[in-house]
């Protein structure tokens, strides 16, 4: 199976929220941020792909695509839990993603998750033992940027 490309992820997410998205591949996964765990089912071998991403990131996407300053997003992201307008445009983010985390065969989003915990199934060994990984340091045009990673 061929990698996502740097290439189609920037211009996937340029294209979605109107403002210049780069991603750079790098070998390192290590955040502080919280995370938000994108749980995807790739047919039709049924396999499990989870995508694990910085909130602050995934809250940047989200804000740029309901129209909230990345002021205004750091407070909504506050809230515990995640207020319903940046919960359900992260989805739809994550939702969107499921058309460049893989080359091969039709990826759908499952479900979206902030406890790794509550994780199983296929999905659950790919988080724990993953036979690709690809992360990426992320950057977004005015707002705030972080990790994003794909686990195959």
């Amino acid at each position: 199976m061929a990698a996502p490309t740097t290439r189609s992820l920037s211009n996937l997410f340029t294209q979605l929220i109107g403002r210049q998205v780069t991603f750079a591949l790098t070998t390192s996964p290590l955040t502080k941020a919280p995370q938000i765990y994108g749980v995807y089912n790739t047919l039709p071998d049924e396999t499990a792909t989870v995508v694990k991403a910085d909130l602050p990131l995934l809250g940047s996407f989200a804000g740029a695509l309901v129209g909230l300053p990345d002021s205004a997003v750091k407070e909504h992201l506050k809230a515990n839990p995640i207020e319903e307008l940046l919960r359900d445009a992260i989805y739809e983010v994550l939702n969107v993603a499921s058309t460049t985390i893989t080359i091969q065969g039709r990826t759908v989003l499952a479900r979206m998750e902030t406890d790794p915990s509550t994780i199983d199934g296929a999905a659950a060994k790919v988080l724990k033992t993953p036979e690709r990984k690809y992360y990426f340091d992320v950057s977004i045009e005015g707002y705030q940027g972080g990790k994003f990673a794909i686990l195959s």
